[in-house]
């Protein structure tokens, strides 16, 4: 059943959203603001709501036909949604659950009564608890070995990992590399490789173990931004993640320009100048919100420093493939099961049960990473329909090949986005010039998760790096 005939049939037509529609600016003009920004997103509409609140004029320029960046949700009924990118909080995640109390968007636990699967070598087997059925040797070695990698974790300062002691040499050792010279048994070795890509969304020997140590310092641990229980996958938002990222439009709508580009930022003696062919605007400041690597679309005048410039050209978001298969019913659970599988061997590596607790519809989800998604994007979509529904078919039996509906979708598709959940530089970067991510170019500023000390890759970071630059610009004025 394609997507429009499933909405159809659970009455919200009204409610379907476009997947891709990227309209053109009208006529050419020209407005005036304190603060330009560019990104809807989290971190932009963050920003801007700080930045108004302190009684400063600002504008957002956003590229898409909607806000929220990373976080985008669709409705698929009148009581069940699916997100489409960012969906959980958790643990450390306050600015979060405070927005959201603010609006007044409950919070639903994270499912995962019953038991979980673990595949390997075509066999599947039931397991309750944190202990997967790999094997007493494999177990220890594995926890022994995460240990190792947070404790590490711990003697990095958050604020400037590039200042840790052996940085440079971190910087250039990749994480699988580290992970090879340490972890002797195999099956160990690969749960490591995998739990670690489901948090960075690269191959552990395209990353950093420098980069890779911040990224789960500025979480808590490796262990916590994979934990359900007690740690960053705790919560999900009624109605998706994106209800946040709406909410703060609505307090800025006549302050957001949607279907906007930025193709040119020119700074001058009277200020900033920034937008399109069809839209220009003049700025004291401008904040950029967007990923790095999608800045490589924007001309520069004069053109940034080379610190800035190297970053830019250094960056690369990570892949990952989302997606959704939804059923009358989450029939797994009536067989005791939690939804929750994962695999050391096979491309779909993982599955969630992502149903919505107001709906009668099971939803199993996938998040693919790294060079498994890579692999699947390269299918037809059908070819990768297929591959994956016979992936859970394999583990929760015949109904899961057969569901109502199936969306998968990446970021690495959206040339505004470019992938996700965050980016990592080319080995060597970070550590030479990480201190200059933050730094203002003249009056233009930087922000986005990418940026923040904590919680990076998540929407926590993004909020908070929101409130930073906000705070960033509103101390020059004082």
């Amino acid at each position: 059943m394609q997507r429009k005939e499933f909405i159809k049939l659970s009455g919200l037509g009204l409610l379907s959203l476009p997947f891709h529609s990227f309209g053109l600016i009208g006529s050419s003009n020209e407005a005036i603001a304190d603060v330009a920004i560019v990104g809807a997103g989290l971190s932009g509409l963050t920003a801007a709501r700080e930045l108004a609140k302190a009684g400063k004029k600002v504008i957002i320029l956003e590229a898409l036909d909607r806000v929220g960046g990373r976080t985008w949700s669709q409705p698929i009924s009148q009581d069940a949604f699916i997100d489409v990118g960012g969906q959980w909080i958790g643990t450390g995640h306050d600015s979060m659950y405070k927005l959201a109390a603010e609006a007044g968007i409950s919070t639903f636990p994270t499912y995962a009564s019953g038991m979980d699967l673990w595949q390997q070598k075509g066999k599947v087997k039931a397991y309750r608890g944190d202990t997967p059925p790999m094997g007493l040797f494999a177990l220890l070695s594995a926890n022994s070995n995460m240990n190792r990698f947070d404790r590490l974790a711990t003697s990095i300062d958050p604020t400037q990992p590039w200042g840790a002691e052996q940085a440079v040499f971190m910087d250039k050792l990749s994480l699988g590399e580290w992970i090879d010279q340490h972890v002797h048994n195999a099956k160990a070795r690969m749960l490591i490789k995998r739990v670690a890509e489901g948090e960075l969304c690269f191959s552990t020997y395209e990353v950093s173990l420098l980069q890779a140590l911040s990224s789960a310092r500025a979480t808590g641990s490796l262990k916590q931004a994979e934990s359900v229980t007690d740690g960053a996958l705790k919560d999900r938002l009624q109605g998706g993640a994106q209800a946040i990222s709406n909410y703060l439009y609505q307090q800025l709508k006549s302050s957001v320009k949607l279907n906007c580009p930025v193709t040119v930022v020119e700074q001058t003696q009277e200020g900033v100048k920034l937008g399109n062919p069809s839209f220009a605007i003049t700025a004291s400041k401008v904040i950029i919100t967007a990923p790095l690597p999608t800045v490589k679309n924007i001309q520069f005048t004069p053109a940034l420093p080379a610190e800035k410039r190297i970053l830019i050209d250094n960056m690369k978001m990570g892949t990952v493939l989302k997606c959704h298969a939804v059923y009358e019913e989450p029939f797994w659970r009536k067989e005791g099961l939690s939804g929750n599988s994962f695999s050391l061997d096979e491309v779909v590596e993982l599955t969630v049960d992502n149903s919505c607790p107001q709906s009668p519809f099971g939803i199993l989800a996938s998040l693919i990473h790294a060079d498994r998604a890579e692999y699947l994007l390269g299918l037809t979509p059908e070819d990768r329909k297929q591959k994956i529904l016979a992936a859970y078919a394999t583990r929760f039996g015949s109904r899961a090949r057969n569901p109502l509906y199936f969306h998968d979708y990446s970021f690495t598709t959206n040339a505004w986005i470019g992938g996700a959940y965050t980016g990592f530089f080319a080995a060597g970067i970070y550590s030479q010039f990480g201190p200059f991510l933050q730094k203002p170019t003249g009056n233009i500023h930087w922000a986005g998760t990418e940026t923040s000390v904590h919680y990076k890759g998540f929407m926590e970071g993004a909020v908070r790096s929101g409130y930073r630059v906000a705070e960033e610009i509103l101390m020059l004025d004082s």
